[in-house]
């Protein structure tokens, strides 16, 4: 009766045991959602990246308007909290109604964009086209406000919102309860509104146009400075999607007078250089090209690019870089090898040829010297084995000495020709604004393992109880 009680025991923590693992595995499958950063981008960013794209426009930053702002945030908070992928609409009557103009008609703007951004730079490529630009290119705007809320499903909504009333011109109006210190170059939060504009640069001798980035200055601010885009920045100075630009770096800007702007070279195409006449190669940089694409083209190791060139694998290209492909080529001249004892005999006046002995030497020894038989030897010079030779005596050699070799070059060297690399595209995402096509949650992929620690904790809770069961057996 106790035996049947203890199986019965261990029927039932087996069976609570898998009632629970399914419970632990959607926890685990939930914990990518967990791991997702939180945004680091606030309103305050938002409105300090606007107001640098209007004043390298030319026109004097928006102030923050603490209404608009509030407004701003509002409707952030609507949209994240609804999952809206589009305006709740009339921002110009929302602004109105909650005070923004004290009643005089307000003209206003909306930018929105939501999803999982890892940065400043990819809200703005998302506000970079003509409809968002409105506050930092339309000069009637005068105040700015935005909002940041997060999504129940991990994204963050982003609102900026641009307004201006008829009643006062820019300058004059202050909302209700706002009173600026006189000469402040903040607003009410202690925000700076002191902003730095892009400064175009002006054309080389060559009538070419370098940008050297400064602090503060992003890839889609520079583009929009210089009125060219940032996919052109990016192919121009042949920089990843990913890249990050540093202060200080130079970026070539292309333009309507830059050769091969509309028709570049075509991705994957390397045109080789021809080897100088010392043998040595140099390689122009051109657009779309890479180290790898490079180094496949002219079928030589990248390491060995990178040593000749005191580069780094990571390092960007610039268009119009020079790269040492091959060093030159030092053709040592060729060594002629010794002459052997029979090249260097020399036909006597009779025409015959001799060996004159010295000291030392053995008719055995003068035989194996010029790789002749001894008995032959013997033979020319009327010889034997008891024969005793004398310093200076002149043996009769009866050969004929080969002609000396002489230095014929080899064929002369491969000329390299062009190569087509195959060109094999990254998949990327086109930058439309993400309100149209709302980010969804991805799925985690499922392992084909399992977790290896539930599976050791079930098997704990099962060898647990059974123990817990033979205890109070042996109780009874």
């Amino acid at each position: 009766m106790h035996r049947k009680n203890i199986i019965t025991y261990i029927l039932v923590v087996s069976l609570l045991a898998g009632l629970f693992l399914p419970a632990v595995n959607a926890v685990a499958s939930s914990s990518p959602y967990l791991l997702v950063p939180a945004a680091d981008v606030n309103a305050a960013d938002l409105i300090v990246a606007m107001n640098t794209l209007r004043v390298s426009n030319g026109l004097p930053a928006l102030v923050e308007d603490p209404i608009i702002d509030s407004v701003a945030q509002g409707t952030a908070q609507t949209m994240a909290a609804n999952l809206l992928s589009w305006h709740i609409g009339n921002v110009s009557g929302r602004l109105q109604a909650a005070g923004y103009g004290g009643g005089a008609r307000v003209w206003a703007t909306e930018n929105f964009a939501t999803g999982f951004f890892k940065s400043l730079d990819e809200i703005m490529l998302v506000w970079s086209d003509a409809s968002h630009m409105i506050p930092a290119v339309v000069p009637a705007y005068c105040n700015i406000g935005a909002g940041v809320a997060k999504a129940s499903n991990g994204q963050t909504y982003y609102v900026l919102q641009a307004a201006y009333t008829s009643a006062k011109s820019c300058g004059d109006y202050k909302s209700p309860g706002v009173t600026p210190k006189p000469g402040s170059t903040t607003t009410s939060d202690g925000i700076s509104q002191i902003i730095v504009p892009v400064k175009v640069a002006t054309p080389d001798a060559d009538g070419k146009i370098f940008h050297v980035v400064q602090a503060g200055q992003s890839l889609w601010s520079i583009a929009i400075a210089y009125k060219i885009t940032v996919k052109d920045l990016q192919q121009w100075n042949n920089l990843p999607a990913n890249s990050k630009i540093q202060v200080g770096q130079k970026l070539f800007i292309p333009g309507s007078n830059t050769a091969g702007y509309f028709t570049p070279t075509p991705p994957g195409m390397v045109q080789i250089s021809t080897p100088g006449v010392d043998g040595k190669i140099v390689h122009v940089v051109q657009v779309y090209q890479t180290l790898s694409t490079i180094s496949q083209a002219y079928g030589v190791d990248l390491q060995t690019i990178l040593t000749l060139n005191g580069l780094q694998v990571d390092w960007p290209l610039q268009i119009g870089q020079k790269l040492v492909i091959r060093p030159a080529q030092v053709t040592p001249s060729p060594t002629p090898r010794p002459l052997t004892p029979i090249e260097k005999l020399t036909p006597d006046s009779d025409g015959k040829y001799y060996h004159t002995v010295h000291s030392g030497e053995t008719l055995t020894w003068i035989a194996n010297l010029y790789q002749v038989r001894l008995a032959d030897l013997m033979n020319w010079n009327g010889l034997n084995a008891s024969s005793i030779l004398k310093i200076n005596q002149k043996l009769l050699l009866q050969v004929t000495p080969p002609a000396t070799a002489t230095f014929t070059p080899g064929p002369p060297t491969a000329t390299l020709t062009a190569t087509q690399i195959p060109y094999t595209p990254t998949a990327t995402r086109s930058p439309t604004p993400l309100e149209d096509q709302p980010t969804p949650i991805p799925t985690p992929a499922a392992s084909s393992g399992g977790n290896p620690g539930l599976w050791i904790g079930l098997a704990a809770l099962v060898v647990a109880g059974f123990f817990v069961g033979v205890f109070l057996w042996r109780r009874r």
